[in-house]
């Protein structure tokens, strides 16, 4: 094999490389974002009651929007309570919610909830891509409620 070729067969693998490190890199920063939110949104919580981490998490212009990112408050009997993208969510019941694979994400959530709290997978519309995609949402229990606090992104962390 002529030696520009090679040079370019290694460069364009360099290149490849480089761009799977960075979009790794990126998925884990996003992944950091959402865990410090729920964890700023349990705070607020705790400080400010739930009446007004409602409000707080509703406020398109708030602390708790970060770009992709927003917030989700859940009791744990399956009724959303907020929701940062969709407020209109707020009110309704989703605990027999499941995805494509027969997930009940926001069964699941609770479950983990009630526990230590970690990330949830199951696979839900990406409203940027227009596609069901694979997503993963990290939940904590809400201080001194039967309820969980969570963010979720697109891809797994």
């Amino acid at each position: 094999m002529p030696r520009k070729k090679l040079l370019v067969i290694v460069v364009l693998i360099a290149l490849a490389t480089l761009l799977v490190s960075l979009a790794q890199a990126a998925k884990t920063d996003q992944a950091e974002r959402a865990q410090r939110l729920v964890h700023k949104a349990v705070a607020y919580v705790e400080s400010y009651g739930s009446e007004a981490a409602i409000t707080a998490f509703h406020d398109p212009n708030g602390v708790f929007i970060d770009g992709e990112l927003y917030i989700l408050f859940y009791a744990f009997n399956g009724d959303c309570l907020a929701n940062g993208a969709k407020p209109e969510l707020a009110g309704l019941n989703r605990y027999d919610v499941h995805d494509p694979d027969g997930v009940y994400q926001i069964r699941e959530m609770i479950e983990l909830a009630k526990k230590e709290g970690g990330w949830v997978r199951y696979k839900y519309d990406n409203p940027v891509s227009g596609r069901v995609e694979p997503k993963a949402t990290y939940v904590l229990r809400a201080p001194g409620m039967d309820a969980f606090i969570g963010c979720g992104i697109y891809g797994t962390p």
